[in-house]
Protein backbone atom coordinates (compact mmCIF):
# COMPACT_ATOMS: atom_id res chain seq x y z
CA UNK A 1 0.00 0.00 0.00
CA UNK A 2 1.42 3.38 -0.96
CA UNK A 3 1.73 6.26 1.47
CA UNK A 4 -0.81 8.29 -0.55
CA UNK A 5 -3.33 5.49 -0.18
CA UNK A 6 -2.86 5.29 3.60
CA UNK A 7 -3.25 9.07 3.83
CA UNK A 8 -6.48 8.87 1.86
CA UNK A 9 -7.89 6.48 4.46
CA UNK A 10 -7.26 8.97 7.25
CA UNK A 11 -9.87 11.73 7.55
CA UNK A 12 -9.15 15.08 9.15
CA UNK A 13 -11.33 15.83 12.16
CA UNK A 14 -12.16 19.47 11.45
CA UNK A 15 -13.51 20.34 14.90
CA UNK A 16 -10.62 18.75 16.77
CA UNK A 17 -7.97 20.20 14.47
CA UNK A 18 -9.31 23.76 14.74
CA UNK A 19 -9.70 23.47 18.50
CA UNK A 20 -6.13 22.22 18.88
CA UNK A 21 -4.79 25.06 16.71
CA UNK A 22 -6.42 27.76 18.84
CA UNK A 23 -5.70 25.99 22.13
CA UNK A 24 -1.96 25.70 21.46
CA UNK A 25 -1.70 29.45 20.86
CA UNK A 26 -3.89 30.46 23.81
CA UNK A 27 -2.09 28.14 26.22
CA UNK A 28 1.31 29.41 25.08
CA UNK A 29 0.48 33.06 24.35
CA UNK A 30 3.46 34.38 26.32
CA UNK A 31 5.87 32.19 24.37
CA UNK A 32 4.24 33.29 21.11
CA UNK A 33 4.97 36.91 22.00
CA UNK A 34 8.57 36.05 22.91
CA UNK A 35 9.13 34.30 19.59
CA UNK A 36 7.35 36.98 17.55
CA UNK A 37 8.54 40.27 19.02
CA UNK A 38 11.86 40.55 17.15
CA UNK A 39 10.53 39.74 13.64
CA UNK A 40 7.53 41.97 14.40
CA UNK A 41 9.74 44.86 15.57
CA UNK A 42 11.98 44.62 12.50
CA UNK A 43 9.00 44.89 10.14
CA UNK A 44 7.61 47.87 12.09
CA UNK A 45 10.95 49.72 12.12
CA UNK A 46 11.35 49.11 8.39
CA UNK A 47 7.86 50.53 7.78
CA UNK A 48 8.62 53.61 9.87
CA UNK A 49 11.79 54.27 7.86
CA UNK A 50 9.90 53.78 4.59
CA UNK A 51 7.13 56.11 5.74
CA UNK A 52 9.59 58.85 6.71
CA UNK A 53 11.55 58.51 3.48
CA UNK A 54 8.30 58.76 1.53
CA UNK A 55 7.25 61.93 3.31
CA UNK A 56 4.23 60.46 5.11
CA UNK A 57 1.75 61.13 2.31
CA UNK A 58 0.35 58.84 -0.35
CA UNK A 59 3.84 57.95 -1.60
CA UNK A 60 4.97 57.27 1.96
CA UNK A 61 2.02 54.97 2.58
CA UNK A 62 2.59 53.12 -0.68
CA UNK A 63 6.29 52.70 0.09
CA UNK A 64 5.51 51.55 3.63
CA UNK A 65 2.98 49.02 2.33
CA UNK A 66 5.57 47.64 -0.09
CA UNK A 67 8.13 47.33 2.69
CA UNK A 68 5.43 45.75 4.87
CA UNK A 69 4.82 43.03 2.28
CA UNK A 70 8.52 42.34 1.72
CA UNK A 71 9.33 42.44 5.43
CA UNK A 72 6.48 40.11 6.29
CA UNK A 73 7.60 37.64 3.61
CA UNK A 74 11.06 37.45 5.19
CA UNK A 75 10.38 37.93 8.90
CA UNK A 76 6.85 36.55 9.02
CA UNK A 77 8.27 33.23 7.84
CA UNK A 78 10.92 33.56 10.56
CA UNK A 79 8.19 33.62 13.19
CA UNK A 80 6.29 30.83 11.44
CA UNK A 81 9.35 28.56 11.59
CA UNK A 82 10.00 29.43 15.23
CA UNK A 83 6.44 28.57 16.19
CA UNK A 84 6.24 25.41 14.07
CA UNK A 85 9.47 24.13 15.60
CA UNK A 86 8.01 24.74 19.06
CA UNK A 87 4.85 22.80 18.22
CA UNK A 88 6.61 19.91 16.46
CA UNK A 89 9.98 19.75 18.22
CA UNK A 90 9.32 21.42 21.56
CA UNK A 91 11.88 24.21 20.96
CA UNK A 92 10.88 27.11 23.21
CA UNK A 93 13.61 29.47 22.08
CA UNK A 94 15.12 30.27 18.73
CA UNK A 95 18.78 29.95 17.82
CA UNK A 96 19.23 33.37 16.23
CA UNK A 97 16.93 35.49 14.12
CA UNK A 98 16.80 32.92 11.31
CA UNK A 99 16.26 29.49 12.89
CA UNK A 100 17.09 26.16 11.25
CA UNK A 101 14.45 25.40 8.68
CA UNK A 102 13.85 29.04 7.76
CA UNK A 103 15.52 28.89 4.36
CA UNK A 104 13.55 25.91 2.95
CA UNK A 105 10.35 27.35 4.42
CA UNK A 106 11.05 30.76 2.88
CA UNK A 107 11.77 29.29 -0.54
CA UNK A 108 8.66 27.12 -0.37
CA UNK A 109 6.68 30.32 0.20
CA UNK A 110 8.45 32.07 -2.67
CA UNK A 111 7.81 29.13 -4.99
CA UNK A 112 4.09 29.00 -4.21
CA UNK A 113 3.79 32.80 -4.21
CA UNK A 114 5.54 33.12 -7.56
CA UNK A 115 3.27 30.47 -9.07
CA UNK A 116 0.21 32.34 -7.85
CA UNK A 117 1.62 35.67 -9.07
CA UNK A 118 2.29 34.39 -12.57
CA UNK A 119 -1.05 32.59 -12.64
CA UNK A 120 -2.96 35.72 -11.67
CA UNK A 121 -1.12 37.78 -14.32
CA UNK A 122 -2.08 35.26 -17.00
CA UNK A 123 -5.68 35.25 -15.78
CA UNK A 124 -5.66 39.05 -15.84
CA UNK A 125 -4.77 38.99 -19.52
CA UNK A 126 -7.48 36.40 -20.10
CA UNK A 127 -10.04 38.68 -18.43
CA UNK A 128 -9.36 41.60 -20.82
CA UNK A 129 -9.84 39.49 -23.92
CA UNK A 130 -13.36 39.70 -25.44
CA UNK A 131 -15.97 38.44 -25.07
CA UNK A 132 -15.80 39.65 -21.45
CA UNK A 133 -19.04 37.92 -20.54
CA UNK A 134 -17.09 34.67 -20.94
CA UNK A 135 -13.48 35.52 -20.13
CA UNK A 136 -14.11 37.49 -16.89
CA UNK A 137 -15.99 34.63 -15.15
CA UNK A 138 -13.43 32.19 -16.52
CA UNK A 139 -10.56 34.26 -15.05
CA UNK A 140 -12.37 34.52 -11.71
CA UNK A 141 -12.89 30.76 -11.54
CA UNK A 142 -9.25 30.23 -12.45
CA UNK A 143 -8.14 32.58 -9.66
CA UNK A 144 -10.24 30.73 -7.10
CA UNK A 145 -8.84 27.41 -8.35
CA UNK A 146 -5.27 28.71 -7.94
CA UNK A 147 -5.95 29.86 -4.39
CA UNK A 148 -7.55 26.53 -3.53
CA UNK A 149 -4.64 24.62 -5.06
CA UNK A 150 -2.12 26.56 -2.96
CA UNK A 151 -4.02 25.52 0.17
CA UNK A 152 -3.75 21.85 -0.75
CA UNK A 153 0.08 21.93 -0.66
CA UNK A 154 0.31 23.87 2.62
CA UNK A 155 1.87 20.96 4.52
CA UNK A 156 5.16 21.80 2.81
CA UNK A 157 5.60 24.57 5.40
CA UNK A 158 5.74 22.55 8.64
CA UNK A 159 7.83 19.94 6.83
CA UNK A 160 10.34 22.60 5.76
CA UNK A 161 10.34 24.20 9.22
CA UNK A 162 11.74 21.01 10.79
CA UNK A 163 14.21 20.54 7.92
CA UNK A 164 12.34 17.68 6.23
CA UNK A 165 11.46 19.44 2.95
CA UNK A 166 8.48 17.90 1.17
CA UNK A 167 8.02 18.17 -2.62
CA UNK A 168 4.87 20.00 -3.68
CA UNK A 169 3.64 16.88 -5.47
CA UNK A 170 3.95 14.83 -2.30
CA UNK A 171 2.10 17.46 -0.29
CA UNK A 172 -0.61 17.48 -2.96
CA UNK A 173 -0.98 13.69 -2.91
CA UNK A 174 -0.93 13.64 0.89
CA UNK A 175 -4.22 15.51 1.03
CA UNK A 176 -6.04 13.16 -1.34
CA UNK A 177 -9.53 12.69 0.06
CA UNK A 178 -9.00 15.41 2.66
CA UNK A 179 -8.73 18.56 0.62
CA UNK A 180 -12.06 20.10 1.60
CA UNK A 181 -11.47 19.24 5.24
CA UNK A 182 -8.07 20.94 5.06
CA UNK A 183 -9.57 23.99 3.40
CA UNK A 184 -12.32 24.17 6.05
CA UNK A 185 -9.69 24.04 8.81
CA UNK A 186 -7.61 26.80 7.20
CA UNK A 187 -10.72 28.92 6.66
CA UNK A 188 -11.97 28.57 10.23
CA UNK A 189 -8.54 29.22 11.72
CA UNK A 190 -7.84 32.44 9.84
CA UNK A 191 -11.34 33.85 9.28
CA UNK A 192 -11.56 35.86 12.57
CA UNK A 193 -8.12 37.38 12.02
CA UNK A 194 -8.88 38.15 8.39
CA UNK A 195 -12.10 39.97 9.32
CA UNK A 196 -10.38 42.03 12.01
CA UNK A 197 -7.49 42.89 9.69
CA UNK A 198 -9.91 43.97 6.97
CA UNK A 199 -11.86 46.19 9.37
CA UNK A 200 -8.68 47.80 10.66
CA UNK A 201 -7.61 48.53 7.10
CA UNK A 202 -10.97 50.10 6.28
CA UNK A 203 -10.91 52.26 9.41
CA UNK A 204 -7.35 53.41 8.77
CA UNK A 205 -8.06 54.45 5.18
CA UNK A 206 -8.41 58.23 4.91
CA UNK A 207 -6.96 58.94 8.36
CA UNK A 208 -3.83 61.07 8.85
CA UNK A 209 -0.71 59.05 8.22
CA UNK A 210 0.20 58.80 11.92
CA UNK A 211 -3.16 57.22 12.79
CA UNK A 212 -3.05 55.11 9.65
CA UNK A 213 0.30 53.72 10.78
CA UNK A 214 -1.11 52.87 14.23
CA UNK A 215 -3.79 50.77 12.54
CA UNK A 216 -1.08 49.20 10.38
CA UNK A 217 0.81 48.13 13.50
CA UNK A 218 -2.30 46.66 15.09
CA UNK A 219 -3.16 44.91 11.83
CA UNK A 220 0.32 43.39 11.65
CA UNK A 221 -0.07 42.10 15.22
CA UNK A 222 -3.37 40.49 14.23
CA UNK A 223 -1.68 38.89 11.21
CA UNK A 224 1.08 37.44 13.39
CA UNK A 225 -1.54 36.02 15.75
CA UNK A 226 -3.37 34.45 12.81
CA UNK A 227 -0.10 33.01 11.54
CA UNK A 228 0.51 31.36 14.92
CA UNK A 229 -2.89 29.66 14.75
CA UNK A 230 -2.30 28.52 11.16
CA UNK A 231 1.17 27.24 12.06
CA UNK A 232 -0.34 25.30 14.97
CA UNK A 233 -2.98 23.83 12.67
CA UNK A 234 -0.56 22.79 9.92
CA UNK A 235 1.89 21.39 12.46
CA UNK A 236 -0.90 19.35 14.04
CA UNK A 237 -1.98 18.01 10.65
CA UNK A 238 1.60 17.33 9.60
CA UNK A 239 2.07 15.25 12.73
CA UNK A 240 -1.05 13.25 11.82
CA UNK A 241 0.08 12.71 8.22
CA UNK A 242 3.80 12.54 8.91
CA UNK A 243 5.76 10.35 6.51
CA UNK A 244 6.83 7.01 8.05
CA UNK A 245 10.58 6.59 8.64
CA UNK A 246 12.03 4.14 6.11
CA UNK A 247 13.15 0.85 7.67
CA UNK A 248 16.81 1.48 6.85
CA UNK A 249 16.71 4.76 8.84
CA UNK A 250 14.68 3.49 11.77
CA UNK A 251 16.38 3.28 15.14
Amino acid sequence: MTYAASAYDHKIDIGTSVRVAYSVVMENARLAVELAWLPFAIVIVAEIVAMLLGGGGYIGRAFASLVHAAGFLVFGTTFYVRWARFVLLGENQSAGLFPPGWQPCFWAGVKIGATLFVGFIVLGFVAVVPPHVLTVPLAFIGGVALAFASARVSLVFPAAAIERPMPLREAWDLMAGNYWRLFACLFLCYLPFGIVHYLLGQIGTGLPWVLWFVFEVVGLAVTFAGMAVLASLLSHLYREFDRPVPAQHAA
